[in-house]
């Protein structure tokens, strides 16, 4: 299988194309303007926005900053002149805990202090570390800093905040596990009380985690708005939008393949495609798995087993797989919205999944009766790929097939039996 270091640049590439960039970028400031929603509690407002692997939160927060920075590289392409005056210009501030690690507690101090001490060297602001310092008091200075500089609230973004949660619940010594998590809540709790410098603050991430506890207040009153109808295609791509960029491609591929090109796109919408990020159902394409395909040559890998799941294989491990429970099975509570903790107990674990793409609601049943209104839902698999990877994860599959290209054949039957 090929190397994926060259995908999100692609990525990037196509969701700010001519092709399709006006309704994503319409998407996008759209997305923008309900984080300057106005304030409801006197505080700045917290918002969160959760998606499975691929589906290029990354580029989503890049987008987001650069937008409100007004970068020209990014603004220049938005033809909507109208909307983009309608978003106030903001200085940002924005974390990234892609690359978090740690092993111990003093490893996850530094950790974090390591993130902010690089913001404090990007805008240029002196900072005198203290050993006996605070992650959540050098996060203070910082804002504060900024906002004595610039008069203004400010706007946060933190990419891949859920990284030092996976990394405190997967610690062996779980006191050693509450005191690291704490220790990153108390850090976020500086938003909350930060007054007049921020105006709000985006968390981005794979999973949604409990951001409050009995030991730290953490960010008691978060937005999610991961299942928010407005953005469920927000950078998924529907397959008639597939249908329309990569049509060449597509028709190449299928030629190659002695069919259709409609056959080949719908074999490829049962592979990659899908997801279903609202109650409307709309399914959308991973993609980096079509960006990864179109590098391919239009070969049909389990794209998504190269991902990183290392915290899923915690969570699976010493617990019984048998999911026989959430799959395939009406009825379901709304377990989407559920938010997880280390413990991962009871039906966590479902909302997990959900979260990570392994599962998608295939089906919504609303009732309504004596006044009340009751929604309902099925989770499946969304597509052969996460099927697929799934059983890699859990050993059902060896890794090696993560290699071998999955079975036209196979893919052509999902939904059959179904």
């Amino acid at each position: 299988m090929n190397s994926s270091s060259l995908v999100y640049t692609n990525l990037q590439d196509l969701i700010v194309s001519e092709q399709i960039n006006r309704d994503k970028s319409l998407k996008v400031m759209s997305f923008i303007l309900k984080l300057e929603s106005p304030q409801t509690y006197g505080t700045p407002s917290i918002y969160m926005m959760t998606r499975p692997r691929g589906f290029g939160l990354s580029l989503l927060t890049s987008a987001t900053d650069k937008i409100i920075r007004r970068e020209k590289d990014i603004v220049g392409k938005i033809e909507d002149e109208g909307l983009l005056k309608e978003l106030p210009c903001r200085h940002t501030v924005c974390l990234d805990f892609k690359n978090f690690k740690a092993k111990t507690t003093k490893d996850f101090k530094r950790g974090l202090i390591d993130v902010l001490q690089e913001l404090f060297w990007f805008h240029h602001i002196e900072s005198h570390f203290d050993t006996y310092m605070t992650p959540k008091v050098y996060f203070t200075r910082l804002l504060e800093s900024l906002y004595k500089r610039h008069q203004e609230s400010m706007a946060i973004i933190i990419d891949n905040y859920d990284k030092p949660l996976m990394v405190a619940a997967m610690m062996a010594d779980k006191e050693k596990a509450t005191d690291a998590t704490c220790t990153y809540l108390d850090m976020l709790n500086v938003i909350r009380h930060t007054d007049k410098a921020v105006r709000w603050c985006l968390l981005t991430g794979h999973t949604k985690f409990a951001l409050a506890s009995e030991y730290s207040e953490g960010l008691p009153l978060v937005e999610d708005l991961s299942s928010d109808p407005s953005f469920e295609s927000m950078f998924g791509f529907t397959k008639e939008e597939v249908k329309i960029v990569f049509k060449n491609q597509i028709d190449k591929f299928a030629k190659a393949k002695e069919m259709t090109a409609e056959t080949y796109l719908n074999i490829l919408d049962k592979c990659y495609g899908g997801f279903c990020f609202s109650d409307n159902l709309v399914k959308v394409m991973c993609p980096a798995s079509i960006s990864h395909l179109m590098q391919n040559q239009g070969l049909l890998y389990p794209y998504s087993a190269s991902g990183n799941y290392t915290f899923l294989k915690y969570a699976l491990k010493n617990k019984n797989n048998d999911l026989s429970w959430l799959y395939g099975k009406d009825g379901q509570d709304p377990l989407f919205i559920s938010s997880v903790d280390k413990s991962l107990e009871g039906k966590q674990l479902g909302s997990l999944l959900i979260q990570l793409g392994f599962a998608t609601s295939s089906k919504v049943l609303v009732n309504n009766d004596e006044g009340y209104t009751t929604w309902r839902y099925r989770f499946d698999f969304p597509n052969l790929d996460m099927r697929k990877t799934f059983d890699i994860i859990t050993g059902k599959c060896d890794q090696e097939e993560a290699n071998i290209p999955l079975s036209f054949e196979q893919a052509e039957s999902i939904g059959e039996n179904e």
